[in-house]
């Protein structure tokens, strides 16, 4: 019996773990997608980038909302939902 407590606790343990590093990873390549619409979009109101390339920006801007809805499906409580906001918010501040 308690090497079953303990197999289980490992299992959970690890389970979390992992959940945590999903978690991260599908809120970089949000932050990511985010941040280069985000760029394009200075850069072609600065006057960097010609009118033109808004298409590109709109188009990553497209994919990033699609991959939000995608992944906000993927974590259905709320625990996990906000833990991905945190991890987005959290992606975003690096920014370049």
């Amino acid at each position: 019996m308690k090497s079953l407590k303990i197999t289980i606790g490992l299992f959970s343990t690890l389970l979390l773990a992992s959940c945590g590093s999903t978690i991260e990873s599908d809120a970089q390549k949000l932050a990511d997608l985010m941040c280069k619409s985000q760029k394009m979009t200075q850069q072609i109101q600065s006057g960097e980038l010609d009118a033109s390339d808004a298409n590109k920006s709109a188009a990553f801007a497209m994919e990033a909302a699609k991959l939000q809805e995608e992944i906000e499906g993927k974590y259905s409580s709320k625990e996990e939902l906000k833990e991905f906001e945190n991890a987005v918010l959290k992606a975003m501040k690096n920014c370049e």
